[in-house]
């Protein structure tokens, strides 16, 4: 039986395009699912039976009526990716947004041309910025261990350098707490 045929290509779901390949698409309810090109309008038909099938649609509805199985189908057409129009958006909003990440890229390198001055200043702050906090770091580790040598000389029934009201027990004690070594990472 011949299929039947519909527009301009001949058959249901199938669009021609000036480059000379054929766009399918089939509907969904409210969504239209574009199922891509193709180089023949008998594959892109052969595509939009395949998703019809599918889509649980009679076969009324399909191009072609010689399809019995849904394995037939994926035989002759391998199950394309969906495009819908949320696809679409999405993909349109990723280009936005990385056109403007390339225009902030560009004005930055403008920017960083036309104004070394401020670069050598930006890396001089971040320079000393990384040395005093490895300073702190290092001196909240001393502390530590200072404490941690006093406890031990205590326990194994020496003095310590501390005395029980003094202020500077307290402070190196809790300045020096386990989350000190959480800045590691720096």
């Amino acid at each position: 039986m011949l299929p039947r045929r519909h527009g301009s290509s001949g058959y249901r779901g199938v669009r021609g395009r000036r480059s000379s390949v054929y766009y399918a698409k089939i509907r969904s309810g409210d969504v239209r699912l574009g199922l891509g090109t193709f180089k023949t309008s008998h594959e892109a038909a052969r595509a939009y039976d395949a998703a019809a099938w599918r889509l649980g649609r009679p076969r009324a509805q399909m191009n072609f009526q010689d399809v019995y199985t849904r394995k037939q189908t994926q035989n002759l057409a391998p199950p394309p990716r969906l495009i819908t129009d949320q696809d679409r958006e999405e993909h349109r909003q990723r280009q936005r947004r990385l056109l403007i990440v390339e225009e902030d890229e560009r004005t930055m390198a403008e920017w960083r041309r036309r104004h070394p001055e401020d670069v050598a200043a930006e890396n001089a702050f971040w320079a000393e910025r990384t040395t005093r906090r490895r300073e702190e770091r290092d001196n909240r580790r001393r502390c530590k261990l200072l404490v941690i040598s006093q406890c031990v000389v205590v326990n194994n029934g020496g003095t310590s350098i501390f005395t029980s009201d003094n202020e500077r027990w307290e402070d190196a004690w809790l300045s020096t707490s386990n989350s000190s070594y959480s800045d590691d990472s720096e």
